[in-house]
């Protein structure tokens, strides 16, 4: 069995973009003077490379120092010491890529050890590097704060009588960055109580609420989204909150960090949810609007991939909006963001709901029949899509037969939640009650609707039951 610790996992967890500046730091004398700490890291990256999930200690060892009998004490202690380098490259790594965060590091610097000839022109650089236009983060606003908090230290103005100080500028950026990260974790909580079990104590909202309510929020488009998502949760009845939302978004998506624009579109599309739910027809084409503007964006591809429940929901909304070249179009374009480990799955999935749209029944088939997913929700749509699949081509034979063996899944499966085999059961007992009928006993057809109808709630997919109670009497 390979060892591994957590240098090596550290090492693992980093880019592979960074491995040759980790490289170079170790060989900074700055910040290590050890060869043997460097050639160590050196070995660690190379299994890192091979894609190992662990390492032979006494091989690595005789690598690292060659004629030396194995010293466990010796080596853990090497492998602490880097762990210790790896976590200071990191800390560089972050000021390199965030030189608002640099900037103000410097400043800090030049105050503490009252490196005046310097002040001038590191104020005038690090204001320039938080000069943005558009969309301001909540972390704009704290490092403003920092900023203006050290230029009062530098002036000296706690200890300077009738000379106006940049009070306000410090107040006024603080101010924004804590109302703006307290509506973001209330926001969350607010979500989180609609799908969880979870409670959270947070102060102070009421107050902040009740005192921006009287704040000009078109001068603040930041902070005017953070708003209107707490009143849109909070009042869900009333849409103006969502569309003056959206009005927001729509003006700064194209200027905001994408976590940023992920958070606000998936809490849109939230709302939305929330709304189809109740029979809103309309929101469907928001979400899917929301949706699409994400994928234009791109902003829901992370390091290359796309998380297959958003391939999955795409497609459904648009399905659901008859839009089944934009969906096949989709399908295709983005498969290759797809996680590989369920890429191929997945990919089929989808491919066989447009063609069920299309009523390519038999590709349906070819796609699905032999196909096993090791998430069992996908198991279940897919069983499912299968059924429907024979119905519409009016193979009852195979169709029986499916619907036992898929009733078998369901029984046997104790992973399953309950709800969600009972939803299954009982929608199986109404597929096979469909094709029972006899074509003109009406009142069974009219039995068979009020029944389905009384229990819509509790059984998945009920639209597609009644839809075919439908057919039956044309």
């Amino acid at each position: 069995m390979k060892f591994t610790n957590k240098i090596f996992q550290a090492i693992c967890a980093l880019p592979a973009s960074s491995n040759r500046r980790l490289i170079r730091f170790l060989e900074s004398p700055y910040f290590n003077q050890s060869k043997l700490l460097l050639d160590l890291c050196k070995l660690l990256l190379e299994y890192k490379n091979q894609d190992e999930e662990g390492f032979d200690r006494a091989a690595l060892w005789d690598q690292l120092q060659p004629g030396v009998a194995y010293d466990d004490v010796n080596f853990r202690k090497y492998c602490s010491e880097l762990l210790k380098l790896v976590e200071e490259f990191m800390a560089v790594e972050n000021l390199q890529e965030h030189p608002e965060k640099k900037a103000n590091h410097l400043l800090e610097y030049l105050v503490d050890h009252k490196v005046s000839p310097l002040y001038k022109s590191a104020i005038r650089k690090t204001r320039q590097r938080l000069q943005v236009k558009g969309y301001r983060t909540a972390d704009y606003f704290y490092q403003s704060y920092l900023l203006e908090r050290l230029y009062y230290k530098m002036k000296d103005f706690d200890v300077k009588l009738n000379v106006r100080a940049n009070l306000e500028e410090i107040s006024g950026n603080l101010d924004f960055f804590y109302w703006l990260e307290k509506l973001k974790f209330y926001n969350a909580v607010l979500s989180q109580r609609k799908t969880g079990t979870q409670e959270y104590e947070l102060h102070f909202i009421d107050e902040i609420i009740g005192f921006l309510k009287g704040f000009p929020l078109e001068e603040s488009p930041e902070l005017a989204l953070h708003v209107y998502t707490f009143l849109s949760l909070t009042d869900e009845e009333n849409p103006e909150h969502y569309y003056a939302f959206r009005e927001v978004l729509a003006s700064q998506l194209d200027q905001m960090p994408p976590e940023e624009a992920v958070e606000f579109i998936d809490s849109a599309m939230h709302y939305c949810v929330g709304r189809i739910n109740k029979g809103d027809r309309e929101f469907l084409t928001e979400y899917f609007g929301l949706l699409d503007d994400g994928i234009e964006k791109g902003v829901f591809i992370s390091n290359g991939e796309l998380a297959p429940w958003r391939y999955n929901n795409a497609v459904a909304a648009a399905l659901g909006l008859g839009k089944i070249d934009w969906a096949e179009q989709f399908i295709q374009q983005n498969k290759v963001h797809l996680p590989p480990a369920t890429r191929e799955n997945t990919y089929a999935f989808n491919l066989a709901r447009v063609y069920r749209f299309q009523g390519r029944f038999k590709d349906v088939l070819e796609l699905l029949r032999d196909l096993e997913y090791e998430d069992i929700g996908y198991s279940l749509l897919s069983k499912r899509m299968v059924v429907m699949t024979y119905y519409d081509l009016d193979e009852l034979d195979a169709l029986e037969s499916f619907i036992e063996s898929f009733r078998v899944f369901l029984n046997r499966h104790k992973d399953i939640p309950s709800q969600r085999r009972k939803s299954y059961l009982k929608w199986l007992k109404y597929v096979r009650q469909l094709t029972r009928l006899v074509p003109n006993d009406r009142e069974k057809r009219n039995q068979l609707r009020q029944e389905i109808l009384d229990k819509k709630a509790v059984i998945g997919n009920a639209e597609w039951l009644l839809e075919k109670l439908d057919e039956l009497e044309r």
